[in-house]
């Protein structure tokens, strides 16, 4: 979606997929270029999250993207522990692991670690949403 032009707040949580490749990206190499000079031209920053151990979102991952994007990736990790120990029946049954920072394995309790994770979200959509640059709104039209 980075190479859209409208899309000015990249946020990656718990990138999951190739589900056989957990240093890969699921991403042709031509798209992967495109992402790569668009984030250089435009001064976009990717912030992304995962829980360490996350079996489905590997720091193999993480670090394929930082080799993609180099600084303007900000991958935070938050410890396995700071999970809900009490996801909806797919995350515990299927998924098996800490995986969904602020959704299934969110813990609605103010500065909670995952709760830390979706202000720190909201405020970096809100700062990179604020100002739109020339360009933007006519590409959403």
């Amino acid at each position: 979606m980075a190479l859209e032009p409208a899309v000015i707040a990249p946020v990656v949580n718990h990138p999951s997929l190739p589900l056989d490749d957990p240093g890969g990206l699921e991403i042709s190499d031509e798209d992967a270029t495109a992402v790569a000079e668009r984030v250089a031209r435009d001064g976009l920053r990717v912030l992304a999250y995962r829980f360490e151990n996350d079996r489905w979102c590997t720091g193999q991952r993480f670090a394929a993207y930082r080799a993609l994007l180099g600084d303007a990736f900000d991958g935070r990790v938050l410890e396995a522990g700071a999970a809900n120990t009490n996801p909806p029946p797919f995350f515990r049954d299927v998924v098996g692991c800490a995986h969904s920072v602020v959704t299934a394995h969110l813990v609605d309790q103010e500065g909670h670690p995952t709760m830390q994770a979706r202000d720190e979200i909201i405020a970096f959509l809100a700062e990179r949403l604020r100002t739109r640059p020339e360009g933007a709104l006519s590409a959403l039209r």
